[in-house]
Formats: C-alpha cells, sequence, structure tokens
C-alpha cells in the first residue's frame, strides 16, 4: 500500500517569495486526494468545505450548503462548465471569508455540487472562484502546503521565478500560454480548481495529430454540469516559459465550450511548481522547485472510476482495456476495503486513497460488499 505523503519540504523563509516590507501570514491549506486544493473559508460566518477554483469565474455555494444555513433565491440562471451548461440559482450579497480577508460579494453561484463531492469523497459546501482572487496576491507553496495573501502589485519576483502573462477568455476564464510537446503556444486555462493535470479539446487534439499511434482508453470527470465521459492519454511533455513538465496525464474533452482556450491545465500540474498568482496585475509567476519537493504526478492504473461515500467506493466506469476491465469489473460494483483497510470516512484523509496510483505489478486486494474478495493486478493501460 502506497504511504503518499504531501508535505515534503521544511517552511522556507518568507523573503524567498520577495514579498519586500509586507509581512503576509502563510495559512495551512490541504492537498486533498493528491489533486484538490482545501482552503479554510467561512460564509455568512458559517465554516465551510472550500476548494480554491481559479478557473470559475465567480464563486460557487452547494445547494445543500445553502439551504442549511438559511441562503434561499429564485433567481434562475445557466452557467457553463467545461463542456456542458447546468441551471443554478443566484444568491445574493454574501459575506465570505478567505485566507484572512472578507468580501462581500454581489452574488454567488448556488448549483448541485453532487457530482464533484462524489468524485472527491467528501461533501464540497463552497467553490472560491475568481472573484475571490481579485485585488489580492496569492503565494502558493504546495511543498509546505501553506498559502500567503498579499495586496496585488506587491510580488517583486526574484531568482528562479518567471512570468507568464494571464489572458481573459470572454467567459472570464484566465489562461496562460503552454507548449504542448514541443508545438506552437497555445492558450490554456489556468484551473487550481481541475483535480487533471492537463486536459485538451478533441478538436485540437484531432488537428495535431496526437492521438495518432498513441495508447487511449477513457475515464470521467464531474462538474457542474455532472458526470461526463472522457478520452484519457499520456503526453509527453508540457513546456511553460523555458520549464518543462513531462509525463502527463490528460483527458481529451469533447464540446470543449471555450473559445478562447484550447484546454486547461489543472492542479496536479500547476503543483509541480511554486506559484504566485496576481489576477488583477494579470500575471502569475512560476518557480520549479527541486524534483523532491514537488507533488507526485499521479497516474491511475486500475481502470475504475469511482465515486466515494462514507462506507463503500460505487464503481461508476471501467476505462476499456484496464485491469478493472480484464479482470471482469462492472459499473455499480461496491467496494468496502481495501487491503484489509475499510473504506470510512477518514478515507480521503489519510493515504488509502493513493492505491490506485501505486506501480505497475502491484497487487491489491479488494473486499466487496457482501464479504467476497478480488484481486487486482495494476497496470499502465494508457
Amino acid at each position: 500500500m502506497s504511504s503518499a505523503r504531501f508535505l515534503l519540504a521544511a517552511p522556507g523563509s518568507l523573503s524567498s517569495w520577495n514579498f519586500g516590507a509586507m509581512s503576509p501570514q502563510w495559512q495551512t491549506i490541504e492537498i486533498a486526494n493528491g489533486d484538490t486544493l482545501l482552503v479554510p473559508a467561512l460564509v455568512a460566518g458559517t465554516h465551510a468545505t472550500a476548494i480554491l477554483d481559479s478557473g470559475s469565474g465567480a464563486s460557487i455555494i452547494s445547494t445543500s450548503f445553502a439551504a442549511r444555513i438559511g441562503l434561499s433565491s429564485d433567481e434562475q440562471r445557466t452557467v457553463s462548465g467545461l463542456s456542458g451548461k447546468a441551471p443554478v440559482r443566484l444568491v445574493r450579497n454574501v459575506e465570505v471569508t478567505f485566507g484572512g480577508a472578507v468580501r462581500r460579494l454581489p452574488f454567488v453561484i448556488a448549483a448541485d455540487l453532487g457530482a464533484a463531492s462524489a468524485a472527491f469523497g467528501r461533501s464540497i459546501d463552497v467553490i472560491l472562484g475568481e472573484d475571490m482572487l481579485r485585488g489580492n496576491c496569492i503565494a502558493l507553496d504546495f511543498a509546505n502546503s501553506r498559502l500567503a495573501l498579499a495586496k496585488t502589485g506587491s510580488f517583486a519576483g526574484g531568482e528562479g521565478w518567471a512570468p507568464s502573462a494571464l489572458g481573459r477568455g470572454a467567459k472570464r476564464e484566465l489562461f496562460i500560454s503552454a507548449s504542448i510537446e514541443g508545438r506552437t503556444p497555445v492558450p490554456l486555462m489556468f484551473d487550481l480548481g481541475n483535480s487533471t493535470a492537463l486536459m485538451l479539446s478533441s478538436t485540437y487534439l484531432e488537428a495535431q495529430g496526437i492521438l495518432e499511434g498513441r495508447t487511449t482508453s477513457t475515464a470521467v470527470y464531474g462538474g457542474v454540469e455532472g458526470v461526463r465521459l472522457a478520452k484519457i492519454l499520456m503526453v509527453r511533455d508540457l513546456t511553460i516559459g523555458a520549464a518543462g513538465v513531462f509525463a502527463l496525464p490528460a483527458l481529451g474533452i469533447a464540446n470543449w465550450l471555450s473559445v478562447d482556450t484550447v484546454g486547461n491545465i489543472g492542479l496536479p500540474l500547476i503543483a509541480q511548481f511554486d506559484v504566485m498568482l496576481d489576477v488583477t496585475a494579470g500575471f502569475v509567476w512560476f518557480r520549479r522547485p527541486p524534483s523532491q519537493h514537488r507533488l507526485p504526478m499521479l497516474k491511475d492504473r486500475s481502470g475504475l472510476g469511482l465515486a466515494v461515500s462514507v462506507d463503500a467506493l460505487t464503481v461508476v466506469h471501467v476505462a476499456p482495456s484496464s485491469p478493472a476491465s480484464a479482470a471482469g469489473w462492472v459499473a455499480g460494483e461496491h467496494i468496502v476495503a481495501i487491503d484489509g483497510h475499510p473504506v470510512d470516512p477518514s478515507y480521503t484523509r489519510g493515504s488509502l486513497w493513493a492505491w490506485r496510483f501505486d506501480a505497475a505489478g502491484t497487487v491489491v486486494k479488494l473486499e466487496l460488499a457482501g464479504g467476497s474478495m478480488r484481486e487486482l493486478t495494476l497496470a499502465d493501460y494508457y
């Protein structure tokens, strides 16, 4: 069983982040499941489980959490996810606290976050969008699981730091320019809320011939638009400025809705760097830390798409040509223990969740509801 760890380095000095005379306070964050950025937040004075999501133009509150804290609205709207649309409601004049800063948002979106919560394995109360990032310069130190906020324009750069301009699309999506496998740089959404390292539109993949001769399979992903099916593949490298990231799991997305970007870089890729994000100034700075201080780039080797509950993992997808497919797994089956460790509410808080990402050849013993046991040998299948 993997003993995944995500606190990788001793805290560095504030001076290494070049805030000048300012001394912002570092706050602890959680990199949950190795791919989701959780931050402490208050919504209308109530503690909330919050995901920091630069890919969302507005903050989103789950309909169940909104009802629990007494926020309601009859204003109906339709919003766009990455590849689909969903009906939502607007809640006006909501106070949100994040990173020590209190902001009264003119509105937040109330939406069903059930699909995202099931994929993540915990109830997601709120997604803090780009509207919570304005006016701030946000330092993200992934190796030490911490962030700090300062005023926009306060970061001075320094040795090892490289700035990248932030563009803004028609739907307020933030994007940067990056090169895929040495090709001409293209605009990719900068999306802290995406748990996939890299998403690319099917149109771009086909136009560039990236899929030719490449082993692929399928996977599912969840968002405000619900659960969708995507092609999964490995991309050899991606370059931001002069810094390259290699061996990237990527999803090919049909019906990509953004007209200003061809894809999306998510948290697993962004977390390969120290990051300073200044939305108002229109820049994001990257610094490549030593390899031992980078988060692991996770690759599924099971072929099981899973929804997580308090006492079981429900199979929602079986990837073609994967170990799970070869072993006869089908959607709807329920896993209640992994290598003798029961699935319980702590599943996403320890290291048990990491079993799907162990090395090829690892044999995992899975117990199903009803008591039967199966062994699954992990392997690279895309």
